[in-house]
């Protein structure tokens, strides 16, 4: 019966840690427009109802973040790409909320420290008046 191989494998280790990385990168990038995504909902849709549940739902994305985000998966963020994506979300929200696309920001309105905001108290974007 043959000895059993432990040759250490650099090559395939790399590899797991690479993807590793990416997994996590592709994790933060999703909180990150989910999180976008509420705040544009609770400023700008006008709406009541849903608020206190996409408040927790930030809060629940926050506390993953915490775990994963580091500053070299910051560095490669693009919260301009997030943000982009996140209005093609918000769109769905426009039969309850109409015009709603028309009052967004053009340019992403928050900062990567309010997107995270690991304080003790969350930030959350005030609300809006809907123009009519």
């Amino acid at each position: 019966m043959p000895a059993p191989d432990n040759r250490f494998d650099r090559e395939h280790i790399a590899e797991e840690i690479e993807d590793r990385g990416k997994s996590e990168r592709d994790a933060v990038r999703s909180q990150i427009r989910r999180i976008i995504e509420h705040f544009l909902k609770l400023e700008y849709s006008g709406l009541n109802e849903p608020n206190d549940h996409w408040r927790d739902e930030i809060v629940e994305w926050r506390l993953q973040l915490e775990k994963i985000l580091t500053r070299s998966i910051e560095a490669k963020l693009d919260l301009r790409g997030r943000y982009r994506a996140a209005l093609r979300l918000v769109r769905r929200l426009e039969r309850d909320a109409p015009g709603l696309m028309g009052r967004l920001p053009a340019q992403l309105p928050y900062t990567l420290e309010q997107i995270v905001s690991s304080g003790d108290e969350d930030w959350f974007p005030e609300r809006r008046a809907p123009h009519t």
